[in-house]
């Protein structure tokens, strides 16, 4: 995917005068990351897979959204590119955004990432843009039904649907220290395409045990635990659906699944 996603990417970056001589992909995943040399803008190019094989584009559009409005009160987080209106573009297949370039040191601070995400939280409680449930619970419905019947599938199924209805509020919706990256100034919040409503219980189950959620401040612990499940399946699921085009996920669909067959009630 990544040749028609470069593609994609300097056919938008011509078009809005930013220059680009030597792209260079990041990433090339759920999405394709483009950093446009020697312009300090990153291209986040989604797949052309449709939906439910691959992932959601509008996920994209709404991370553009929520990650603007929570880099504009000063939070920790990627900002988008300044060289272009901060909008969703559409190329050949693709939905894009663009984001600055942000040179990636070593592992971000543990702590310094967990006091980012509570800053993240607070800043983002006022948010109205409109978001999916914590564990999109319809989104992983769809994809489990898109996949050929197993017992495995039958678990996850079976997990997710305990989901508790509980309100809450906007949230980071996969917030693993993978999506932090550590800059000069310190962590910066990023990939927020699964920005989701919820209890922030369900940020922090993503997070996991550690530095991170003790310098993150108070939580209901309980909750955490109740959130993990949720999280896990909803995380299954799309590795299992993206894992014919991925096979390097084999090894983490099957962590993710012994994980889920010691829950005490299944």
């Amino acid at each position: 995917m990544s040749e028609s996603a470069v593609a994609a990417a300097m056919a938008v970056a011509r078009e809005q005068g930013v220059r680009c001589d030597d792209p260079v992909v990041l990433r090339d995943a759920w999405h394709v990351l483009v950093h446009l040399r020697p312009s300090p803008v990153v291209a986040r190019v989604s797949s052309a897979i449709p939906y439910p094989v691959g992932p959601d584009p509008q996920g994209i559009v709404r991370e553009l959204a929520i990650a603007s409005y929570a880099a504009a009160l000063g939070c920790a987080v990627v900002p988008p590119a300044a060289e272009v209106e901060p909008v969703p573009y559409r190329q050949g297949g693709h939905v894009l955004t663009f984001w600055r370039y942000v040179e990636a040191y070593d592992d971000p601070d543990p702590r310094a990432a967990g006091r980012a995400l509570c800053a993240i939280h607070e800043a983002l409680e006022d948010y109205s843009g409109e978001l999916p449930a914590f564990g999109h619970p319809e989104e992983t419905q769809t994809m489990l039904d898109a996949l050929p019947p197993s017992d495995d599938v039958e678990l996850v199924r079976e997990l997710a649907s305990r989901r508790p209805e509980l309100d809450g509020q906007p949230l980071h919706g996969d917030a693993q220290l993978f999506n932090c990256l550590n800059s000069r100034s310190g962590p910066l919040w990023l990939d927020f395409e699964t920005a989701c409503r919820g209890p922030r219980e369900y940020d922090l189950a993503a997070l996991g045990p550690g530095d991170a959620l003790d310098a993150y401040g108070q939580y209901d612990t309980e909750l955490v635990e109740a959130m993990f499940l949720v999280y896990i399946a909803w995380i299954t699921a799309s590795m299992m659906t993206a894992l014919p085009r991925r096979p390097e996920l084999a090894g983490a669909v099957e962590r993710r699944l012994a994980q889920l067959r010691k829950h005490p009630e299944t």
